[in-house]
């Protein structure tokens, strides 16, 4: 018995090895697969205890990582050589706009001052004209160019206080202008001087109407206008007195408007005490005097409308002679080409001044461009232009800005009494 358990353990074979192929392949293959359960085992483990311990909300999904370099350190700047020309200083409004500028508080600026500046940079400009100081953005100082000292300034011509009792009449509808016991008259009194040595050729004088009508109009043209302009008032306006007084001090001579009959009357009505061609001489006169009682102080008055009244010979010689005899100017705004108030003017020996051309029958700056261009020409023909202008802001400003130009051009401005016959 023992001689053949000794075989059978030698030979591998016994009851606990039934079924093993005799080679031992089989003994091989359960140590893979118990190798193989334990990978998987750890595999799954892993996994299990990732998804416990893990706190990403990105896990499962895409994650692109990016390397950021670290910022240069900034250089020193170069030492220029000292033979070297030192850079030339780029003006900002000549710079390329740059979004990272930032405004005086520290904030960056707006889309709408970023599109100023790139409007001021675009302008065309005269080659000698330098505005660069005149742009200003509210909150964007630190952008506009670096500040300059101003040219000095005309000596300044103050005008007569008004009004001069000696050229005032007292009425029940108000104070009317006369002509003062020792002849002097208030076309001369309330007029702006010229000053001496003026040149006689090449002036041109600018009327400004519809004053008092509109406080902001009225009072950006006495702020923004050259004081040699003239302005005429309207006679329904509120605070006429205030009003004349500041023009006054700002060194403008002033203008009544008279409202006259136009064609096409009542329709096209000018407003309260319209002077009229179907009305008799005495209740024009009245009219008259209640329009010249609204203020005092005007050197003289100009017509408002009145193409079918200023063709009526008849209706205008009485108003013609009124105004005369109390030293009055009269200026015809121009409008009419059937006007007979310059000649009956002259006639009856009274100063009389003919606009020229209306200025801005359109709000256009290219029309009121081309008409101060042609007051330029009339002007430097026959010696002396007038122009009549709107007291719309964009005409107001176009005039200030022209009227800059005027003297490096040969030209000058003047009051409209300055260029009376």
């Amino acid at each position: 018995m023992s001689d053949m358990v000794a075989k059978m353990a030698a030979s591998g074979s016994g009851p606990d090895r039934q079924g093993e192929p005799e080679d031992g392949s089989g003994l091989r293959g359960g140590r893979v697969l118990a190798v193989a359960a334990a990978i998987v085992a750890l595999i799954y483990g892993g996994t299990f205890a990732w998804l416990l311990l893990s706190d990403s909300r990105l896990a499962g999904e895409p994650v692109a990582r990016l390397a950021l370099a670290a910022p240069e350190e900034p250089s020193a700047p170069a030492t220029p050589e000292p033979d070297a020309p030192a850079e030339t200083a780029i003006d900002p409004l000549d710079a390329p706009a740059d979004p990272q500028t930032t405004l005086e508080d520290g904030s960056a600026p707006t889309d709408e001052e970023l599109a100023l500046l790139d409007a001021a940079r675009n302008l065309d400009l005269d080659a000698e004209q330098d505005v660069s100081g005149e742009v200003r953005i509210t909150g964007a100082e630190t952008l506009g160019a670096p500040e300059t000292t101003p040219a000095p300034a005309a000596p300044v011509i103050r005008l007569a206080p008004a009004p001069d009792p000696a050229l005032v009449e007292a009425t029940a509808e108000g104070p009317l202008p006369r002509i003062a016991r020792d002849g002097r008259r208030p076309s001369q009194v309330y007029a702006r001087p010229v000053p001496p040595g003026t040149q006689a050729q090449r002036r041109i004088a600018i009327i400004v109407s519809g004053m008092g009508i509109s406080e902001s109009a009225t009072a950006h043209a006495i702020e923004t206008l050259p004081p040699e302009v003239t302005l005429s008032f309207a006679p329904y306006g509120a605070r006429l007195q205030e009003w004349i007084d500041k023009a006054r001090e700002a060194g403008h001579e002033v203008l009544l408007e008279l409202p006259m009959e136009p064609f096409g009357y009542p329709q096209n009505d000018p407003g309260p005490h319209t002077l009229l061609t179907g009305g008799n001489t005495a209740e024009n006169i009245s009219r008259l005097e209640w329009l010249m009682s609204r203020f005092t102080g005007y050197a003289g008055v100009m017509n408002y409308q009145g193409a079918r009244f200023t063709a009526s010979s008849t209706a205008l010689k009485p108003v013609l002679a009124a105004l005369g005899a109390r030293g009055l100017l009269y200026v015809d705004n121009g409008a009419s080409a059937r006007s007979l108030a310059p000649a009956m003017s002259r006639e009856a020996g009274m100063p009389a001044v003919q606009a020229t051309r209306i200025i801005d029958p359109v709000q256009s700056p290219e029309v009121i461009a081309n008409a101060l261009d042609m007051l330029q020409q009339v002007s430097a023909e026959s010696g002396v232009a007038v122009g009549v202008a709107s007291g719309f802001p964009v005409t107001v400003d176009a005039l200030a800005q022209w009227a800059t130009k005027l003297k490096d051009e040969g030209y000058v401005l003047v009051p409209a009494t300055a260029a009376a016959e």
